[in-house]
């Protein structure tokens, strides 16, 4: 049974829809019109303060990710009195908002943790929208009441049974209760095609929200300096190791030259099979003994790959949990060393929300640029991936569909959602 199959039987029932929507001068129509329109006035208004107080995109530079010591910064306060420093500040502050404004309407680039430039896709953000199936005049107005909830409800619980996040649900939900009660439909619309419509664009839309594209990135990034640097990252037994040796392949095949850094110091058999997964690709592997410094290991790396003029450095990292405060730290050093062009968070698609909570906790401690979603072709449900994007704002980049080298392709979110609903 599909996503919608349940859904679909309820709303069609005769009385049913005589339950969801009513005659436009009706006083149940005018108070849902008038519900719907305070409402819309209220995402507006939320999503302009949200515009006016969004933080800028991570453009960090290399000095900034220096030793800190190295780095003494001037008390610009130290001969001001107090009710100086407070002018200062609110004058600098003013001065911030203004930039962030000018930038907010010049700028619409995206940016990797270390401030390099990635290459967008041309999609949609996170969005409800069916303005092109209401009219004007006419028509019958969609009602609130126990009925519609109830069907939200039943469809919320289908929404959670593909393994999609409580948090990108409930969102989800909210919104359409919010464009639906108060839409004047067609006579003729089918309200469970619509409606059906109207979520599948939304989880489009999610998945798709800050995609960017992972070849013609690392072609620009190559094409502006080597070596390219990729971070790969994530907790014990995503498959991160074997993602690495994937990405390798794809871009060998692409005809970049490629180096593996084997800065999993800490796994028993990660160097040797890192080293191993390098002898069958026919690339070179950099290593050190067990317990090695994992941040030397990645930095000799770079360094052997830029005087052998290769083309990029992938950086296995040691799978840990992100509870584990030394080796989070370990993590950021490596960051803070190797200056990654980009860090790919790896996440099981047989993880299911545990996968989401995983991501968001990493990502406190370590900000990464995009997902890959390994072993989607097993039985996971894929949900994973609309709950990952929407709870990090981060997108799937890759994922992987099989065993073999060639198994990992560019994130498809239609094939994704397909798989989903149907």
């Amino acid at each position: 049974m599909g996503l919608f199959d349940r859904f679909k039987k309820r709303v069609n029932e005769p009385l049913i829809k005589d339950e969801i929507t009513v005659d436009e001068d009706s006083k149940e129509a005018i108070l849902a019109i008038a519900q719907r329109e305070r409402n819309l006035v209220k995402i507006k208004n939320n999503k302009q303060k949200n515009k006016e107080n969004k933080l800028e995109p991570i453009t960090s530079t290399e000095e900034e990710w220096d030793d800190p010591e190295n780095n003494i910064i001037a008390n610009p306060f130290s001969n001001k009195t107090s009710k100086e420093r407070k002018k200062h500040l609110r004058e600098e502050k003013i001065k911030k908002n203004t930039k962030l404004k000018q930038k907010s309407k010049t700028n619409d680039v995206m940016h990797s943790t270390t401030g390099r430039e990635l290459v967008k896709t041309n999609i949609s953000t996170f969005n409800i929208d069916f303005s092109q199936d209401e009219v004007q005049r006419g028509g019958r107005i969609i009602k609130g009441g126990p009925v519609l909830e109830q069907i939200l409800e039943e469809l919320e619980e289908d929404l959670l049974s593909a393994d999609i996040g409580h948090s990108s649900v409930s969102e989800l939900i909210t919104l359409l209760r919010i464009q639906l009660i108060g839409a004047r439909i067609n006579k003729k619309i089918n309200l469970e095609e619509l409606i059906e419509k109207i979520v599948k664009n939304a989880l489009i839309s999610l998945l798709e929200a800050g995609y960017w594209d992972f070849d013609k990135t690392i072609q620009n990034f190559v094409s502006d300096e080597t070596p390219v640097t990729i971070m790969i990252v994530g907790v014990n037994g995503t498959g991160k190791t074997t993602t690495a040796a994937k990405i390798t392949n794809r871009l060998t095949n692409i005809g970049f030259s490629v180096v593996l850094a084997a800065a999993d110091t800490f796994r028993a058999g990660a160097i040797d099979q890192l080293s191993l997964h390098a002898q069958k690709l026919n690339v070179r592997c950099i290593q050190s003994q067990r317990g090695g410094d994992a941040a030397a290991v990645s930095r000799d790396a770079i360094e052997s790959a830029r005087a052998k003029g290769e083309d990029i450095v992938i950086i296995d990292t040691a799978g840990r949990m992100q509870n584990k405060t030394n080796l989070m730290n370990e993590l950021q050093k490596i960051h803070r060393v190797t200056k990654p062009h980009l860090v790919l968070f790896v996440a099981d698609a047989l993880a299911g929300n545990d996968a989401v909570l995983q991501a968001k906790e990493f990502q406190k401690i370590l900000s990464f640029d995009g997902a890959v979603l390994s072993k989607l072709d097993t039985d996971a449900r894929g949900g994973a991936a609309l709950s990952i994007a929407h709870a990090t704002g981060r997108p799937i980049i890759l994922a992987g569909v099989g065993q073999e080298y060639e198994d990992l392709e560019l994130f498809n979110p239609k094939w994704l959602l397909n798989s989903i609903l149907n």
